[in-house]
């Protein structure tokens, strides 16, 4: 599940004429209800996914 939001949110913002800042926010909406742990891992994810 944390992978499929992660991955989601890289290719979003890589898309030409991505709103970041709605994108950002609506990320951070989502995983508001993720414990800390959570939240680290999907840091992790995106950390990588950004890096490809």
């Amino acid at each position: 599940m944390l992978d499929k939001i992660a991955y989601d949110y890289v290719i979003a913002i890589k898309e030409r004429g991505a709103n970041v800042a709605k994108i950002k926010q609506e990320l951070s909406e989502k995983v508001k209800k993720y414990s800390e742990e959570e939240k680290v891992k999907l840091r992790e994810l995106i950390q990588k996914w950004l890096t490809k």
